[in-house]
């Protein structure tokens, strides 16, 4: 029963993930004022590691030393510690980093991290990846099982 209501509510996820990305074109995921990504770089590193699932949350104010994600000009999403801030732009700067980011607006933050877990991002990249595989099989087969199906009964029809 449990496994069921996790599998179901991760092909939700992905649903939605799929219509956010794919559809709206958004370039974070989010439920409200909260957003959830999987940092794919070890630039913050010891603080968060590469693979590591975050949550992060839209803020009125942004602080010196908050670990932010934003959107940089090429359109990617960074997740970096705000090195310098003042009323309209920050500079950022990966904890495993020696060069500081470019300036950036303070419009381009998607939100502050407020929660990030190793464990829980390995999970998310491992089990979606299994419960992905599984949906395009059973798609595939649904497909393959309908058309065989349709072939059959023209067939039938014909004779």
């Amino acid at each position: 029963m449990l496994n069921n209501i996790i599998l179901i509510s991760l092909v939700i996820i992905l649903i939605l993930v799929f219509y956010a990305k794919y559809i709206k074109r958004e370039p974070v995921v989010k439920l409200g004022s909260y957003g959830i990504l999987i940092v794919l770089t070890n630039s913050m590193e010891p603080t968060i590691q590469e693979n590591e699932f975050i949550i992060i949350k839209e803020s009125e104010q942004y602080e010196l030393n908050d670990i932010v994600t934003y959107m940089d000009l090429d359109g990617m999403l960074i997740t970096h510690r705000i090195f310098q801030i003042d009323e309209s732009s920050f500079l950022a700067k990966g904890d495993n980093n020696s060069i500081v980011d470019g300036n950036m607006d303070i419009e381009r933050i998607q939100g502050k991290v407020i929660y990030h877990s190793k464990a829980l991002g390995i999970f998310v990249l491992d089990y979606l990846k299994i419960v992905l595989m599984a949906y395009l099989v059973f798609v595939f087969v649904i497909y393959g099982v309908a058309k065989f199906r349709k072939e059959a009964t023209n067939e039938i029809q014909e004779k």
